[in-house]
């Protein structure tokens, strides 16, 4: 029996909505599991007025980094192999660990996810005399040494990749879970859904949402995240380009930009193959109408595109872990990078032309897709709890991932070489 109403801290942050996205899924389903959840904003309870301006210059960054100036991302690629003996890890790296002392002592948790790499939380732990697990949820396809200030959390990572890289750097193996990036529930289920479908169900189930938002179901159909890229992102030429592939819509989302949404209506309400929405609750199905999607390269974003199989282009990704998250896609086969989006209509014009290659980008997502990754960290994290045996039975460990990996990769070598003897 597991212990009633097990209590779990996450610590998380408003830098970006992804951090926050991935707070809440794991928060679903470990209230589903029976755990108390407590979700705190550790920076901006802390240090309220500091936090508004981090966030005002991290949202900034992106805007400025379109114009050459890329402070984020030095920032970024400078201290991205930082040591844990490094002095700005000893001084520079505390912010908010008063408070979490004082979170502790009131709320008393059971255990404590870390969806943003604030500091050494398992120092602060042992500081307070207390032996309570703690646990990070790495939200992004690179490797940032500030995640692993800690020798002892659990891990939990996008890729086997990312494992490797944790490995190397000195984090013990069977503290590293290979787990993919935690995502909203609709994401998860579409795949699960469409399998039991039968091929004609599915059909008339994208019928109906092309119908839903006014689209026409015999076009191909970009789908653009503008929201998150800003308007200073997406030039007027790239989108008239857009505008112009034959037999083709664009369908824009500008989020909670509502500026932005009012100023592209107005630009193409001439335009019946252009169309425009402000915040779209239910994106997953605008991803399920679309044969490509232009977005910024946010882990959870790019995740979540990757459970729908929606092949990627990325134009100007900014510097620092959108740069890498990029690279990444493109270095697998699933997203096309380019310097300017002048470039990257002329690529999707070019995908149009060539189906295979939308084919062969779906194929490659469908390798690299780790589903259900929200409700595998939340059993595991209630097994650590509870389990005299973890992590050594941990399905996720990324020993035992290196290890299935070479064994399908020597089955697989096995039936190709009988295949040929037969042959």
């Amino acid at each position: 029996m597991h212990k009633a109403a097990y209590k779990i801290m996450i610590l998380t942050s408003r830098f970006g909505e992804g951090h926050w996205m991935v707070t809440q899924a794991l928060k679903g389903h470990m209230e589903r599991l029976g755990m108390q959840v407590i979700v705190v904003d550790l920076m901006a309870e802390a240090h309220p007025m500091m936090d508004a301006m981090f966030r005002f210059l991290f949202t900034q960054s992106q805007t400025m980094s379109q114009y050459g100036i890329h402070y984020y991302g030095w920032s970024y690629y400078s201290t991205r192999r930082i040591e844990r003996t490094h002095p700005l890890v000893r001084t520079g790296f505390t912010l908010g660990k008063g408070k979490l002392k004082q979170l502790l002592l009131e709320h008393r948790p059971d255990g404590i996810i870390s969806t943003f790499p604030y500091f050494d939380v398992s120092s602060v732990v042992r500081q307070m005399n207390k032996a309570t697990p703690t646990f990070t949820v790495i939200t992004d396809y690179d490797l940032h040494h500030r995640w692993i200030l800690s020798t002892t959390d659990h891990y939990y990572v996008a890729t086997v990749e990312l494992a490797e890289q944790m490995m190397r750097a000195g984090i013990a193996p069977d503290l590293v879970h290979v787990s993919g990036i935690p995502i909203r529930d609709q994401f998860d289920l579409y795949p699960q859904q469409h399998t039991m479908q039968s091929s004609m169900q599915n059909e008339e189930h994208v019928e109906a949402l092309f119908h839903k938002y006014g689209l026409h179901s015999g076009l191909r159909t970009t789908l653009v995240m503008s929201g998150g890229l800003g308007a200073q992102a997406i030039s007027n030429r790239f989108l008239r380009l857009l505008e112009r592939i034959p037999n083709h819509q664009v369908v824009i989302v500008c989020g909670r930009n509502e500026r932005w949404e009012i100023e592209l209506k107005e630009k193409f309400r001439l335009s019946s193959n252009v169309h425009v929405f402000g915040y779209v609750s239910s994106i997953h199905e605008l991803m399920l109408c679309a044969n490509a999607m232009v977005t910024k390269a946010g882990g959870v974003t790019l995740t979540e595109a990757l459970a729908m199989q929606v092949p990627l282009f990325i134009a100007r990704p900014q510097p620092g872990q959108e740069r890498e998250n990029a690279r990444y896609f493109a270095r697998h086969g699933a997203a096309v990078v380019v310097r300017q989006d002048v470039e990257l209509a002329m690529r999707l014009c070019e995908a149009y032309n060539q189906p295979a290659l939308l084919e062969s980008m779906k194929r490659s997502m469908v390798s690299l897709a780790r589903p259900y990754a929200a409700k595998r960290i939340a059993i595991d994290i209630l097994d650590a709890m509870t389990s005299e045996t973890y992590p050594a039975q941990s399905p996720l460990r990324a020993s035992q991932c290196l290890a299935a990996m070479v064994n399908n990769a020597t089955h697989t070598s096995s039936e190709e070489t009988a295949n040929a003897a037969e042959n």
